[in-house]
């Protein structure tokens, strides 16, 4: 099997852990989607060749590499947690 197999555990609530579990094809990937975010900005896999859950779902990956570290930034109001109730807006 080929496929590249990646959970991501986003927290819950505030001070929550998060986790990332994959097989070694999908953790690879993943550490190839951050070196290109953090050259060009922003990318994403999916498409033809997609992440897939441990259900066996493809999904795509979006990597967002913000230009600041000021709370205020757009792409942290745009990207807020699903818990703090904020409208999101993904870029």
């Amino acid at each position: 099997m080929n496929d590249k197999i990646l959970n991501i555990y986003g927290q819950e609530f505030w001070h929550t852990d998060a986790k990332i579990v994959g097989n070694k094809l999908a953790l690879i990937a993943l550490r190839n989607l951050i070196d290109s975010a953090l050259k060009n900005g922003k990318t994403s896999i999916g498409g033809i060749t997609p992440l897939f859950a441990s259900d066996g779902e493809g999904y795509e990956l979006t990597i967002i590499c913000t230009p600041t570290s000021d709370w205020e930034d757009h792409t942290w109001k745009d990207n807020a947690p699903e818990y703090t109730g904020v409208k999101r807006d993904i870029q």
